[in-house]
């Protein structure tokens, strides 16, 4: 399908919409037709930015992750800005838990690689040892994504088995949290950057499944 000629709305217009659609309505409620008919344009008109839905996906995941970026400065202790950082996008996970389910195939879809690569570069030129960086990157995600996605469910969840009146002791301490999430995500990120940084320097024996090169990433 060939694009138009001319642009009839803009690229972030069209992301602002299609990402308020997914967080209203979920990933189903977005498609071509719809998102055209919110922006009072032909779908086809749509293509003149983006080559499919998909790519309509990976921009509004693009948009939603806006606000985390890597600093353009070497002056900032590393460890506090990739706390920062991975607190940010716990945030924006939070915000948009629609797009969990697309961001946990962020690398295949390439959303935010090169966002990836300049923290890459700037954890080299600050010091941080080589063979563990991407343990740090891959630590600290799989932390975001796991808290914003099991927040999301327990947050929808919409059941009506009075699982408070059946689990006392578990309402009561979650109703009764003595740590702010966002104080409780810090300090969890802290202690994954501590415990890796630990792995590296004093290694622990191979669990098994390393040993056989099924624990280790590509």
């Amino acid at each position: 399908m060939g694009r138009p000629k001319k642009a009839l709305i803009s690229r972030r217009k069209t992301l602002e919409v299609a990402l308020r659609i997914i967080d209203e309505e979920g990933l189903e409620a977005l498609s071509i037709r719809r998102l055209g008919d919110q922006l009072n344009v032909r779908g086809i008109s749509l293509y003149h930015h983006f080559r499919s839905k998909e790519h309509i996906l990976v921009g509004a995941c693009e948009l939603a992750l806006n606000d985390v970026r890597t600093p353009n400065t070497s002056n900032i202790d590393w460890r506090e800005w990739l706390v920062r950082n991975a607190t940010e996008y716990w945030k924006a996970l939070r915000a948009h838990p629609n797009l969990i389910p697309i961001l946990m195939r962020r690398h295949p879809l390439r959303i935010g690689l090169s966002e990836h690569n300049a923290t890459a570069g700037l954890l080299a030129v600050q010091g941080v040892p080589p063979g563990a960086i991407m343990p740090l990157l891959e630590g600290l995600e799989s932390l975001a994504l796991g808290c914003a996605a099991y927040e999301s469910a327990v947050a929808s969840d919409t059941g009506t088995d009075n699982w408070q009146e059946q689990n006392p002791f578990l309402y009561r301490v979650s109703v009764n949290a003595g740590i702010p999430r966002a104080n409780a995500f810090r300090a969890m990120a802290n202690a994954v950057v501590g415990a890796i940084l630990d792995e590296y320097e004093n290694p622990s024996e191979p669990f098994a499944e390393d040993a056989d090169g099924l624990g280790q990433s590509t």
